[in-house]
């Protein structure tokens, strides 16, 4: 049976609808409709309260409107009920962007909501449509499909582009929990080198901000899977290059991703070594005031590494490359086809490893802890063993049972987290590695 045909136990992502829901909810002045049966919204904003309980903001979430189609609507078509819908949530929700979605339901018996929207022409305003049936993809599939029909369809193409406009791609709200935290760094840094920065969903972002996304000259996809195809379609339609980038954490990476950025723009190499001299300057005279408690702990861990795509390898990277950890497993957590699965292999060979961790594609909660138990000596009867102690675990809140197994702490850093709410928090950049840091050594420290 494959991957995607099993059973899903404890699942670390959602269906598309999930991924857009999210996303579009994250958007300035953006209103979700989900055109779909009654407890597709509610259920889908349950799950993104995993990422961190990622909340209702503006209009997503729980506040995101529904035709909430039923078994009448199944059997003659939902498409009256949309239009209802339409009309109604003009007159009580205030947004300068709407986007109408399909699910599941509405996919199958083939609701033309497009038509629906056609024919209530002209709108008092802006109004997108996404086919976005769950069973199409996961969430992850569904943020790249919204950014992709934003630029489709509603985001100008500009005339003429600004050579300082860069726009932020591959981070999912919610579905990558510290996704503001992480933009708003790099955003932060970037704009030490002359930048204009797009987030497009973080706090600040205004919809002119949106709208001018069209004007950038690059996009910059902090992904090596998600927004790629996005950014590709982008380059064709608006003409906007794009590069693809791993997630930078810590001040090794954070240093290597300036540079090539800098270079992609051709950025003045004089004002790019005087931003990281001034950053890496301020990171290590933090780092040097908790040199005692490191020294007057047993610091140094084994540490196992579940997150997607996105994460896995940076966070595995900075705890080897930052701060003399021992990966001894990176388990990518996506459900990825072979091609997939190579982009991620070929990104971890180029990880320069005091000593290469095990690289494992598994979803599965249950797998993830019987591959560990059944490969490494430590639980099979040998006299003599080497084993994965003191460890540490990195990954969702429903890796505390194999922390337990493994006798170490662990920290919730990948969907779904639950155990902790996250706001400004964030991994990336120079502060963000300062704040895993501070992470790192506060859960070895909780026990005592």
């Amino acid at each position: 049976m494959s991957v995607s045909e099993r059973p899903i136990e404890r699942p670390r992502y959602s269906c598309m609808l999930g991924g857009v829901l999210a996303t579009a909810g994250a958007l300035p002045k953006t209103v979700p409709i989900v055109h779909g049966a009654q407890g597709c919204g509610g259920s889908l904003a349950q799950a993104a309260m995993l990422g961190g309980c990622y909340g209702t903001g503006y209009a997503g979430n729980a506040a995101v409107p529904s035709t909430n189609i039923g078994e009448s609507e199944v059997i003659f078509g939902g498409e009256t009920r949309l239009r209802e819908e339409l009309e109604s949530v003009f007159d009580v929700m205030k947004g300068d962007l709407f986007i109408v979605t399909t699910a599941c339901m509405t996919d199958i018996i083939g609701d033309d909501a497009k038509a629906v929207i056609d024919s209530l022409q002209p709108l008092p305003k802006p109004v997108i449509f996404l086919e976005a049936g769950g069973f199409k993809g996961n969430s992850y599939y569904g943020y790249g499909r919204l950014i992709e029909e934003l630029f489709l369809q509603y985001i100008p193409r500009a005339k003429k582009k600004r050579a300082d406009l860069v726009n932020l791609l591959g981070l999912v709200p919610a579905y990558d929990p510290f996704f503001r935290g992480d933009l708003e760094e790099i955003s932060r840094l970037l704009q030490q080198l002359g930048l204009t920065v797009n987030t497009l969903v973080t706090a600040g972002q205004s919809h002119a901000d949106l709208l001018a996304a069209g004007e950038a000259s690059l996009n910059i996809v902090l992904s090596r899977l998600y927004g790629v195809d996005a950014a590709a379609t982008i380059k064709e339609s608006h003409g906007i290059d794009y590069t693809v980038t791993d997630l930078p954490v810590g001040a090794v990476a954070t240093e290597a991703f300036l540079r090539e950025i800098a270079e992609k723009l051709g950025i003045d190499k004089a004002l790019v070594d005087r931003v990281i001299k001034r950053e890496v300057t301020s990171y290590y005279n933090y780092v040097d005031r908790a040199t005692d408690i490191i020294a007057d702990t047993d610091f140094q861990n084994y540490a196992v590494v579940i997150a997607n795509g996105t994460e896995a390898i940076p966070y595995a990277k900075y705890l080897d490359n930052e701060i003399g950890w021992i990966p001894t497993h990176v388990f990518v957590t996506d459900d990825l086809d072979e091609d997939q699965q190579q982009v991620i292999r070929s990104a971890f060979d180029a990880v320069p490893f005091e000593t290469s961790p095990e690289l494992v594609f598994e979803t599965d909660t249950f797998k993830i802890q019987q591959y560990i138990e059944q490969n490494t000596p430590q639980f099979l009867a040998d006299e003599y063993y080497p084993t994965i102690s003191p460890a540490f675990v990195l990954g969702s809140t429903i890796e505390r049972r194999l922390a337990e197994v493994l006798s170490g702490p662990f920290l919730p850093i990948s969907f779904p987290v639950y155990n902790r709410i996250i706001l400004t928090r964030g991994y990336a950049g120079f502060r963000g590695g300062l704040t895993l840091l501070e992470d790192l050594i506060s859960a070895q420290l909780a026990p005592r």
